[in-house]
């Protein structure tokens, strides 16, 4: 008799044993069912039953109609399908509808798959797993026959495991070879059969991918699959406890038992340790990344994995970069233009890179024009990684409505400043505030001694510290008009010493430039050397930017300046809503640093205000007092910054 309370159930039948099962399992249970059979691949004799109907691979349209229209409540995809034809695979109107959404979205079957779960429930449809149905299918832990694998084996399976792990992370593949403690055969999109065809010894191990849906694709081994392992020589089959379908499961052990073959169920793999992908392309991203790495670290016992793109900071704590972001320096966007294309295809090449290695949360620094690009593409692919943006856009300062954007593409922002916040939530957007990573930096341990020391600078010599930006833009328009700004201090403050702190990918122009300067500079690239530089300075000059923290922290008094292409100006001005440029000035909400932009950018100006710094200590000290001011507002109680944002990214990650 037919138990009403039990929802009818839609049969989605391929090819194999598993949708037989089904049918005798919901008969047994009275409960009702539909059965539709999957043309070319679902075979009635091997059902033992005609389907209710029979849909093409492409019949999607057709197939959810019959559903509706039988009332079924729940559906179960069971069985094999192999890659299809050309003529199952021709669409209806409504396969052809998900294939164009999908269109250029998916690298991998488990995204594929979790697209078909969310398109079935989309037309109203719960989907359940095969395990759900059929309980006992799932493989127990243990040595399932005669068999057992010795000590070999046992190291064997150990590898595979992890092996077969980092395969599925990638989407890959469930199921690995491993042969003498090396991997001889991988899974790949022929299949678990072809790949065992190709071994010659060994040990299969099938397991669970970390992000696969256990309702539309759990791993299964059944008598082909032990026959076939017999055939290429195999001493055995590990499958993952609980996670993989041993389909007629006596008749597979009897059959192992009597091949020789020991087929064992192994406890679930433990909890690998976080994949973290980060991509930070600016000097100023790429030592907040470099802080986050080393933050990371001591949050996880040293156990968290990094990949992605950095910089030479990034790299000194581990990473290894995909491509080097110098060449994404840009500046402006007239001169973004000509290298648009190299842009895109980065872009492109970095999106590939991340769902190839398929990380447990994505963290972008900074950088929006490349990193944007990023998260708007794996939005629209439904990207189930968690996506996160370090240091948030200055909406507050222009363009107000990239907070509903970023609302759209990112899970979840860290802000540098307890303001920020607010500007996101508002548009849905879950933001906290994570502390200045500047704090930490280490730009106020300089030792003023030691580098005077070390470049022959006597005691009482006037140091004048010059930093004319990390990006070729910046220091191409800044070089020359700092170069006749320290040839009229020259004539005006004798002895004047002047120190470069620059970055590796541009320290190249910068000495280039320097050449034509009335004193030849000591130029420094390293941060040691840069915070000594600080300690030792009278005043600094300074490209605007994040460096006016690091110097205030340093207690450096300074002088911004800044200019752009005349086009980019023109734009930026007319989207520019804050008063003031400078971080301290921000943060204070007066000018307590002196700003010098575009056309007020004029050598006499800004040697009028260098003068100042270094000739009136009661103006030094009382910008100085304005920088502490300013600094204390920077960071959160209870952790440092970057061990802050390191928290809030693991809570974000995903579970295996």
């Amino acid at each position: 008799m037919l138990k009403p309370h039990l929802p009818k159930l839609g049969i989605i039948a391929g090819g194999g044993a598993l949708p037989a099962k089904i049918v005798a399992a919901c008969i047994a249970a009275g409960r009702p069912f539909h059965l539709l059979g999957l043309t070319g691949f679902a075979d009635a004799a091997e059902i033992g039953r005609e389907p209710d109907a029979w849909i093409r691979f492409g019949g999607a349209g057709r197939g959810f109609d019959l559903m509706k229209a039988a009332g079924v409540a729940e559906i179960v995809m069971a069985g094999a399908v192999r890659r299809p034809t050309w003529r199952n695979l021709w669409p209806d109107w409504r396969t052809f509808t998900f294939f164009l959404r999908l269109l250029g979205r998916f690298v991998g079957d488990n995204s594929l798959l979790s697209a078909v779960v969310a398109e079935i429930e989309r037309e109203g449809f719960r989907v359940v797993g095969v395990h759900t149905i059929l309980t006992d299918l799932l493989a127990p832990e243990g040595v399932l026959g005669r068999h057992a694998p010795n000590a070999v084996d046992q190291a064997d399976i150990a590898s595979g495991m992890t092996a077969a792990r980092d395969l599925g992370r990638r989407d890959l593949g469930q199921a690995v070879v491993i042969h003498e403690g090396r991997v001889s055969q991988v899974e790949g999109r022929d299949g678990t059969d072809a790949m065992i065809a190709r071994a010659n010894g060994g040990v299969l191990v099938k397991m669970k991918k970390p992000q696969q849906d256990a309702r539309v694709d759990l791993p299964a081994v059944g008598m082909r699959t032990v026959q076939n392992a017999a055939k290429a020589g195999l001493r055995g089959i590990a499958v993952e406890a609980g996670q993989t379908l041993i389909v007629d499961r006596a008749a597979v052990v009897q059959a192992a038992d009597e091949l020789g073959l020991f087929v064992v169920g192994v406890a679930p793999a433990p909890k690998m340790s976080p994949l973290i992908y980060l991509v930070a392309c600016e000097p100023s991203g790429d030592q907040l990344g470099a802080l986050l790495i080393r933050a990371l670290r001591a949050e996880t016992q040293n156990q968290a994995r990094i990949v992605g793109v950095g910089g030479p900071a990034m790299a000194a704590e581990g990473l290894q970069s995909l491509f080097d972001p110098a060449e994404l320096a840009l500046l402006g966007i007239v001169e973004v233009l000509p290298k648009a294309a190299m842009v895109l295809a980065r872009v492109r090449q970095t999106v590939a890179d991340i769902e190839t290695q398929n990380p447990d949360v994505l963290v972008t620094i900074d950088s929006w024009g490349f990193t944007g690009r990023i998260h708007e593409r794996l939005t629209r692919r439904r990207s189930a990684i968690p996506r996160v943006r370090y240091v948030a856009p200055q909406v507050w300062a222009w363009r107000p409505g990239r907070a509903k954007q970023l609302a759209r593409w990112i899970g979840h922002l860290m802000a540098l400043f307890p303001f920020e916040p607010p500007y996101f939530t508002a548009y849905g957007l879950s933001a906290s505030w994570v502390g200045h990573p500047v704090l930490e930096s280490g730009a106020d341990k300089g030792d003023a001694s030691a580098f005077r020391a070390r470049h022959g600078l006597g005691a009482d010599e006037k140091i004048l510290v010059v930093l004319p930006g990390s990006r070729g833009g910046e220091v191409s328009r800044l070089m020359g008009l700092f170069g006749e700004v320290v040839a009229m201090l020259t004539a005006q403050v004798p002895g004047l010493r002047v120190v470069i702190p620059t970055v590796p990918n541009v320290a190249a122009k910068v000495s280039a430039l320097a050449g034509a300067w009335p004193v030849k500079p000591i130029i420094v690239t390293t941060t040691s050397e840069r915070f000594d530089a600080f300690a030792a300075g009278r005043a600094a000059l300074a490209a605007s930017g994040t460096v006016s923290l690091e110097l205030a922290l340093a207690g450096l008094p300074h002088v911004i300046a800044y200019k752009v292409n005349a086009v980019s100006a023109f734009v930026l001005r007319r989207l520019i809503r804050t008063k003031y440029a400078n971080l301290v000035n921000v943060l204070l909400n007066r000018e307590a640093v002196p700003e010098r932009l575009q056309e007020n950018a004029r050598a006499d100006v800004l040697t009028s205000d260098m003068l100042r710094l270094m000739n009136d200590d009661a103006a030094r000290h009382a910008m100085q007092s304005d920088f502490k001011a300013a600094l204390k507002m920077l960071s959160p109680e209870g952790a440092s910054p970057s061990r802050q944002a390191a928290r809030t990214v693991l809570n974000l990650a995903r579970a295996d």
